[in-house]
């Protein structure tokens, strides 16, 4: 791979390597943003944007080499395909954006939601075991002598009740003493009445009491989640709102265009600054004699006496047969360099004839 992307880019200044190495690294983010995106509808997707990201990124720098080149027309028709390739990427790393803030500010209000659910319930049955208890203690303060009394015992002494009207009741029939026999026995059944109502009350407590303390440890363990994109639009909306209208409460028409200004934004650099680098760093080949970029290699023949370069290196001198040079592979530097040879082996040419 890294004698594949030498033999694109050539030989480079320490700026063009340094801006290929963050062009190929933002290309490779750039297009796993694409299959990110792309995995979302199928696999084929997936794959597809990404060889799209590659593309997209090393179009703009193939166009201006067909220029440089002198293929004026196949750089034009590669600029225009650059711009719907370009803009296909833009969309899909607008959409990877969009998706994954809104994601992400949806993610937090569905759990505040939860958040605030489980304080809620904590509140709510907080304040019914405070209803329980005030009634609680409005009871025993109303009846001070259910604190000393038992149920159980006011049970025994119905019973024996019970047997003294029996026995009332078989010696002399119901009359005056049987009738008091029967009240001193209601009104120990109020008592017994009144003890477990307030048994009630406590139970009802205590239990109330367990459920609120599960609730509390509920709420207390259901975190409260931050969104940063949240903040991010915020801020962005309320510094506009700030400077253009003097307040702090933006419109939601302002909040709105503030989170689609960032989308926007962030899916453009995801887009362009790969693309961008990796045509910085073309304009840093070196194209000297000695390292010829390998699309623009001359295709040197030798003439049909089979001569050679007086020495290595030296450039092959333009003629006008077809045998001695490949018209079709010749370039404007080659053309430069032949014009400023001749240049300066014109002087010469006088001063040998006087010295002959």
């Amino acid at each position: 791979m890294r004698q594949l992307f030498k033999e694109m880019f050539g030989e480079m200044s320490a700026w063009g390597r340094f801006w290929l190495f963050l062009g190929l690294m933002t290309l490779v983010w750039a297009a796993a943003m694409s299959y990110s995106f792309g995995s979302e509808i199928s696999f084929k997707h997936a794959a597809f944007l990404t060889c799209l990201s590659a593309v997209a990124a090393f179009l703009p720098d193939a166009a201006r080499q067909q220029w440089d080149d002198g293929r004026r027309s196949i750089a034009l028709v590669l600029g225009l395909l650059a711009l719907p390739t370009l803009l296909i990427e833009f969309y899909t790393h607008a959409g990877y954006t969009a998706g994954l803030r809104g994601s992400n500010i949806e993610t937090a209000q569905v759990q505040n939601m939860r958040h605030d659910g489980a304080q809620k319930t904590a509140e709510e049955n907080a304040a019914l075991l405070a209803s329980f208890k005030a009634q609680l203690a409005k009871f025993r303060s109303e009846n001070e002598w259910t604190t000393t009394a038992s149920a159980d015992a006011l049970r025994k002494e119905l019973t024996a009740h019970d047997k003294a009207i029996e026995l009332e009741t078989a010696r002399k029939g119901c009359k005056v003493k049987c009738l008091a026999l029967m009240e001193k026995k209601a009104a120990v059944e109020a008592k017994i009445a009144v003890i477990e109502k307030g048994n009630d009350l406590a139970k009802k407590l205590d239990g109330m009491q367990a459920v609120v303390d599960k609730k509390r440890d509920v709420a207390a363990t259901v975190e409260h989640k931050s969104s940063a994109v949240d903040h991010q639009n915020k801020f962005l909306a309320k510094s506009v709102s700030l400077i253009s209208n003097g307040s702090l409460n933006p419109s939601e028409i302002l909040t709105e265009s503030a989170t689609q200004t960032v989308n926007l934004a962030m899916a453009l650099a995801g887009t362009g600054l790969p693309a961008l680098a990796l045509f910085i760093a073309g304009l840093y080949r070196r194209r000297d004699d000695d390292h010829t970029h390998p699309h623009q290699e001359r295709s040197e023949t030798v003439s049909s006496s089979g001569a050679s370069p007086a020495h290595p290196g030296a450039p092959v001198p333009f003629a006008t047969s077809a045998n001695s040079v490949n018209l079709s592979r010749v370039t404007v530097g080659d053309i430069n360099k032949e014009r400023l040879r001749r240049l300066l082996e014109a002087p010469a040419a006088p001063h040998m004839q006087v010295a002959a």
